[in-house]
């Protein structure tokens, strides 16, 4: 049998901040491997994560754009996605595939900018080095439109 006190923890001396007590656990925003430690930006109120689930629910095949359904999916060359390249019609490949990102800007935890750095590009490397873990589907599944040929 265990004796309780031998699981006790031995309190803490000084206060919880002080410079002599070292931190239980380190923690980086950057993954492990990925450089340097990468700025967040303030999102507008009603921009979250839980926000863009929302209105992929709601709005769903809206968000691909102006395609006509008989033609989904998109057989998109490199010529045709060079041709979305601003704010308002923005088109990225990740891993071959297309997605309208244009209704994802205003969500993604970066900001805009660094986005339209890949804007009428394939944005799979600069996704993959920030990313790798982030599964681009599940997050762009609404915004697909087709595929690179």
């Amino acid at each position: 049998m265990t004796d309780r006190n031998s699981l006790r923890v031995p309190p803490m001396r000084g206060p919880p901040n002080s410079s002599s007590r070292k931190p239980l656990l380190e923690t980086s925003l950057s993954a492990p491997g990925a450089g340097p430690r990468r700025q967040k930006i303030g999102l507008k109120p009603g921009h979250s994560a839980m926000d863009w689930a929302q209105l992929k629910q709601n709005k769903g095949n809206a968000l691909k754009g102006n395609i006509d359904p008989s033609h989904f999916p998109l057989r998109v060359t490199k010529e045709e996605l060079k041709r979305h390249n601003s704010r308002d019609d923005c088109w990225v490949a990740l891993n071959r595939k297309v997605y309208n990102i244009s209704p994802y800007l205003d969500f993604h935890p970066g900001g805009v900018d660094i986005l339209m750095k890949c804007a009428g590009k394939d944005g799979t490397l600069l996704f993959q080095k920030y990313h790798h873990w982030v599964n681009a589907d599940r997050i762009l599944d609404s915004c697909w439109v087709g595929i690179m040929v």
